[in-house]
């Protein structure tokens, strides 16, 4: 199996899952989207890749927190990307939800990234909620160049075939950098124009819960195709009754604070933005170009917050609860396995 964007730091028993992973060949690419979440998977990095089997990461600026990025941000993500000879870049984006988008401030942070891509060859993790037309616009000028020139299509018919596929698309990351539109959300109009970048397209489970996108990716070259769980410390919620409450782990000795948090769910990460609160789905879903499902909105909750990393359960249910790395990974295929099928569903 391979987990085309997996938020590995935000999920709890990190470094017991990692080893866990890659003891079942589960393979992965770690994203992590914050500074603080560059740390932990530098860590996890540095402690359980191998020659053999070495961890994939992503280090990038969400635009969640693209207004809270400074010079000196970008100048630590470049470091991090100069350091890891393998590492892509992102996730990255724009997002009409979150600050920074009217002014701005979302693109800079955006183009940023791109041309870090461009400049060292690797390929960019893509946050797109409500203007996809925008980042490919910005895509263009960063440096990336469309081309008439289609690779041949691989054609797969039945689950087993999308399996064997998959594993021959893992051999493509070693090719010249590409944007990779992470949890795909947009119309054949976006494939069409994409397309010609060497797009590749990252599917997860809502991808075919919007008609328009379920209606354009069959037009997306199979060997184009990657499948994703984005799993964060959002992924376990409603798992609490078959967890054992008592069986509660702390990472931090400074232990959680309880907040009020705005939560995005594409990440889990907690914004504690006045202005990011209350931002709702009905504008965004009037453009045909957004994919929300319930759980994609910035959501307002309770959360429980580690104050070493940022993260947190927002399940207030799940609050004091945690999960064995095992339940995790069982999880973590069964989502995977449900996009895979999804996939050749759509395709039939």
């Amino acid at each position: 199996m391979f987990d085309f964007h997996l938020h590995l730091a935000r999920l709890p028993h990190s470094k017991q899952l990692t080893q866990l992973l890659l003891d079942r060949n589960y393979d992965f690419v770690a994203i992590a989207c914050e500074p603080w979440e560059w740390r932990e998977i530098t860590q996890l990095k540095k402690e359980f890749s191998s020659g053999l089997k070495p961890v994939k990461v992503a280090y990038g600026i969400h635009p969640m927190i693209a207004t809270q990025a400074s010079s000196e941000t970008l100048t630590k993500l470049r470091m991090l990307i100069e350091e890891d000879k393998r590492a892509m870049v992102g996730e990255a984006g724009i997002d009409k939800r979150y600050p920074g988008y009217d002014d701005g401030t979302q693109d800079k942070i955006f183009l940023a990234q791109a041309k870090l891509a461009l400049e060292f060859k690797r390929h960019l993790q893509i946050h797109c909620v409500g203007d996809y037309m925008r980042v490919l616009k910005l895509l263009e000028e960063a440096g990336f160049k469309a081309t008439s020139n289609q690779e041949p299509s691989q054609d797969a018919t039945d689950s087993s075939q999308v399996k064997n596929l998959q594993a021959q698309n893992v051999t493509r990351l070693q090719e010249p950098p590409r944007p990779i539109f992470h949890r795909f959300g947009g119309d054949l109009s976006v494939v069409k124009k994409a397309l010609p970048y060497g797009a590749l397209f990252s599917l997860h489970a809502d991808s075919f819960r919007k008609k328009s996108t379920a209606a354009a990716i069959p037009h997306i070259p199979q060997e184009r195709v990657f499948f994703e769980t984005d799993a964060d410390e959002t992924f376990m919620r409603g798992n609490s009754a078959t967890a054992n409450a008592n069986n509660v782990t702390q990472s931090n000795a400074k232990g959680p604070v309880t907040s009020t948090a705005t939560v995005d769910p594409g990440t889990g990460s907690g914004v504690t933005n006045e202005s990011v609160a209350g931002v709702t789905s009905e504008s965004a879903e009037s453009d045909d170009n957004v994919f929300l499902s319930n759980a994609k909105d910035p959501v307002t909750s309770t959360a429980i917050v580690d104050p070493g990393t940022g993260s947190g359960v927002t399940d207030k249910s799940a609050a004091g609860v945690t999960f064995s790395p095992e339940e995790i990974l069982a999880k973590l295929e069964m989502r995977l396995e449900s996009v895979r099928a999804a996939y050749a569903k759509c395709r039939e």
